[in-house]
């Protein structure tokens, strides 16, 4: 099947546009940014949360889930499940939260191995797609046995003959792994497709959002890996994403069904937008912590361990300080002694002893991430039950 004979319309073309000026204007925001690499994995914490509530009637709590992140990337070299079991009373996860903080954590190391392997400019291809769906199910410590595509029809809705998948997965790679439209136009249609196929049992939506999402990255959208928060918009109004997304497994004669594909690209195009409109106005939240801390009686000498820890910090809430020191790229001695001056100055606090490992943890940033998520959920609840789009 063919992917590039498709023309949108110019008022689709023209939302398209909108939003991808809007994340290369983000991007240039980022790269002047002391903090901005610190709050990567917060921004895409944030959009975890509302790609779990997108399934899932729940809300994960913003900070035991970032510490449960770094803690499983950093100490236990990807296992998300002894990253979670691991954690500290202090950020303990919710029990009935578990499961889906796990799917939460598979997702954002999803997004990272995507971000990494577009980078690098490799072609698309079966096996992405293949190792894309078990970082999802198994996570990135997963023993790359793939499960496969699916190999039964589906019952009630048609999708692709199972003995086709393989096939129309590889033509869909190929137009992935092509410039044939502008970023978002192709991400749009790989998406699409990607509903239509149906070439999984499980975890189809984030399988295809993520592999919409990797020619973005190709081409720059989201620059050097960061991830604005899209799932915030597309978690609004879910049952007409449902909508949006069955009618794409409903067989039509060739040229109808455009309608459908249209109102799928204007809500990809305008949930990209909101999603720069998010992390713009979080990172003005950090910005105004990060002012009021340096305001404060402290002696900063420019890129000093101090310096590196108050923006470390701002998306960081609970951190050893061993685990400091690595992510700011100074020694134990120099970290330690910055973590001292921040908790005479109450900036931090020290929670726990943990062998060699000294554990605080910095309110102010955790109420801060706590209550911007917080308040997306209330303005996303609001826009859903009014049915008014944010």
């Amino acid at each position: 099947m063919g992917y590039s004979g498709y023309s949108y319309s110019a008022l689709t073309q023209a939302e398209f546009y909108k939003a991808e000026a809007e994340l290369i204007r983000f991007g240039e925001r980022l790269a002047h940014s002391p903090s901005a690499k610190y709050l990567q994995d917060t921004l895409l914490a944030i959009d975890a949360i509302f790609a779990i509530r997108m399934s899932h009637d729940m809300t994960l709590p913003a900070v035991p889930l970032i510490t449960a992140f770094d803690l499983s990337n950093g100490k236990y070299r990807g296992d998300a499940e002894q990253g979670i079991r691991m954690q500290r009373p202090e950020f303990r996860l919710p029990d009935d939260c578990l499961n889906a903080a796990l799917q939460a954590i598979h997702y954002m190391q999803a997004i990272e191995w995507a971000s990494a392997v577009s980078r690098q400019d490799a072609a698309i291809t079966m096996e992405t797609v293949l190792h894309l769906h078990e970082i999802l199910l198994s996570g990135k410590t997963g023993d790359n046995r793939y499960h496969g595509f699916r190999s039964n029809f589906l019952p009630h809705k048609k999708g692709s003959d199972p003995t086709a998948i393989p096939l129309e997965i590889s033509d869909l790679c190929a137009f992935a792994s092509s410039e044939a439209y502008s970023p978002l136009g192709q991400a749009s249609i790989i998406h699409w497709a990607f509903e239509r196929i149906v070439p999984f049992d499980t975890m189809i939506d984030r399988t295809g959002l993520i592999l919409a999402f990797m020619p973005m990255f190709r081409r720059g959208l989201f620059a050097s890996g960061y991830m604005a928060p899209i799932c915030w918009g597309a978690s609004i109004g879910r049952e007409y994403r449902r909508k949006l997304k069955d009618s794409s497994r409903i067989d039509r004669p060739p040229g109808k069904g455009e309608d459908l594909r249209e109102h799928w690209a204007v809500y990809n195009a305008q949930n990209t937008y909101l999603s720069v409109v998010v992390a713009d106005s979080f990172l003005a939240e950090a910005e105004k912590l990060s002012a009021k801390w340096r305001s404060q009686n402290l002696r900063i000498p420019a890129h000093s361990a101090l310096d590196k820890l108050l923006d470390l910090l701002l998306g960081n809430p609970g951190l050893s300080t061993i685990r400091a020191a690595e992510l700011i790229g100074k020694s134990y001695g120099a970290t330690n002694e910055a973590i001292r001056q921040l908790a005479r100055a109450g900036i931090v606090r020290e929670v726990a002893v943990d062998g060699r490992e000294r554990i605080f943890v910095c309110g102010q940033s955790a109420a801060m991430i706590t209550d911007f998520v917080e308040s997306l959920v209330k303005k996303g609840d609001e826009a859903e039950s009014s049915g008014v789009r944010c």
